[in-house]
């Protein structure tokens, strides 16, 4: 009988995990909407600055590989000259498509 009842246990310690974990994730970990709006807006600033930081040549060739649809290679280029890691590269990338209306 001691076995059913560890058995059962478990699983609905495992269920109560699972809807802690969805529920979490449901409602930004925690973050209020204000919060997370306001994170979402540094991103996008810290993306252009990072842009901004790039030479024209570079950024032309970002343009140019975006225009041509050539993401991944634009992200590439912003890396190798930027230093930065791939999800700033990326953000960058994004926040360029965007501004270029090529999103």
């Amino acid at each position: 009988m001691e076995e059913i009842l560890t058995s059962e246990s478990w699983v609905l310690w495992t269920v109560l995990i699972v809807i802690a974990f969805f529920a979490g994730r449901a409602t930004g970990g925690g973050m209020s909407s204000e919060e997370r709006t306001q994170k979402k807006m540094e991103e996008r600033q810290n993306a252009e600055r990072l842009f901004a930081g790039l030479s024209p040549d570079v950024q032309q060739d970002v343009d140019a590989r975006i225009q041509r649809g050539k993401i991944i290679e634009a992200v590439k280029v912003v890396r190798e000259n930027s230093g930065a890691g791939l999800k700033d590269a990326k953000q960058a990338v994004d926040a360029r498509r965007a501004s270029m209306g090529a999103i």
